[in-house]
C-alpha cells in the first residue's frame, strides 16, 4: 500500500507496537504527577528490573517488526557484498565455469552470512505476526485435520503445536475473516522463502553441494535480490492487513520501495 504524508508523524520509532493519540485533556492523577494534552502519544509500554532492583520502564515495539527489518538490513547488506565478488574464468570437468577468486572468499562469506540472517527473519516475522495474531484475536479455538481424525485445538494449542504454513493457510484466515493465501502469488513467494528458510536452519551436508537446484547455496548464488525474501514477508503480512495495515509496515514498505 502506498505511504501517504499521514506517515510523517511525531509518534516516534515506525517499529513501536502499539501508538495512538489522547481525544480529549487528561488532568493529572495525583498532586505533582504530569497532565497530558489532547494529541499526546499513547504507547504501551513495559516494566523490567534490573540487576540493582531498578525499575526501567520502556516502549514495546513490536518483535514483527524487528524481525523484519532485521531482515531488510541483511538483505541489503548481502547485495552489497555480492557486488564486489570477484570471478575468474576455469575449466571444469563438465565445460568453462568461474571459480570465486581466493581474494573473494572474505566477501562470498559475508554474503551467505547475511542471506542466511535475512531468510531466517523473514520468515521469523511471519512466525511472529501468525502467534501474535492468534493470541490477540481468537477468543475459541477450531477444528484442525490430522491423520486420526479431526482434533479441536485451543489458540494456545494451535500456536504450540501447528507450523507456520498451517497457520497461514487455515488459522489465520478464520481469525482474520480473510481467504487462504494458499494458492495465490504471495504464497508461492513464501514457498520459496520458506524453502531457503528450513535449508539454513536444517542445513544438511548435501546443501553444500552446490550443482542441484534445491541447495542453499545455489539458491543464494542464484538470487539476483536478497531483497526477494523479506518482500515475500511483507506481501504475505499484506494479504492479512489489507484493511488495516500497521504503522510499521507501511513504513518498512515504503523506505524500501517495496
Amino acid at each position: 500500500m502506498p505511504i501517504g504524508s499521514h506517515m510523517k508523524d511525531e509518534l516516534g520509532d515506525y517499529r513501536i507496537a502499539a501508538v495512538s493519540t489522547l481525544t480529549a485533556d487528561v488532568p493529572a492523577a495525583f498532586p505533582g504527577g504530569p497532565a497530558h494534552k489532547a494529541g499526546t502519544p499513547l504507547f504501551q509500554s513495559s516494566l523490567v528490573q534490573n540487576e540493582s532492583d531498578e525499575l526501567i520502564s520502556f516502549i514495546l515495539p513490536s518483535s514483527t517488526a524487528m524481525a523484519l527489518n532485521t531482515s531488510l538490513k541483511s538483505a541489503m547488506r548481502a547485495n552489497e557484498q555480492r557486488s564486489k565478488i570477484e570471478y575468474r574464468n576455469v575449466i571444469t570437468p563438465d565445460g568453462n565455469g568461474l571459480a570465486v577468486t581466493n581474494e573473494s572468499n572474505g566477501v562470498l562469506f559475508d554474503y551467505f552470512e547475511e542471506c542466511m540472517i535475512s531468510v531466517t527473519f523473514a520468515f521469523q516475522a511471519l512466525e511472529l505476526f501468525c502467534n501474535h495474531s492468534i493470541s490477540r484475536h481468537m477468543k475459541e479455538g477450531m477444528e484442525i485435520k490430522r491423520k486420526k481424525g479431526r482434533l479441536f485445538m485451543s489458540p494456545s494449542e494451535l500456536e504450540r503445536q501447528l507450523s507456520t504454513e498451517e497457520k497461514l493457510a487455515l488459522v489465520l484466515p478464520k481469525v482474520l475473516s480473510k481467504s487462504t493465501p494458499k494458492g495465490k502469488q504471495p504464497w508461492e513467494q513464501y514457498k520459496k522463502l520458506k524453502t531457503a528458510r528450513d535449508s539454513t536452519i536444517h542445513m544438511k551436508y548435501t546443501d553444500q553441494q552446490v550443482l542441484s537446484h534445491d541447495t542453499l547455496y545455489f539458491q543464494f548464488l542464484n538470487s539476483p535480490d536478497v531483497t526477494i525474501y523479506p518482500t515475500a514477508a511483507i506481501n504475505m503480512l499484506r494479504w492479512f492487513t489489507s484493511e488495516n495495515v500497521p504503522r510499521w509496515l507501511e513504513k518498512l514498505a515504503f523506505e524500501n520501495g517495496i
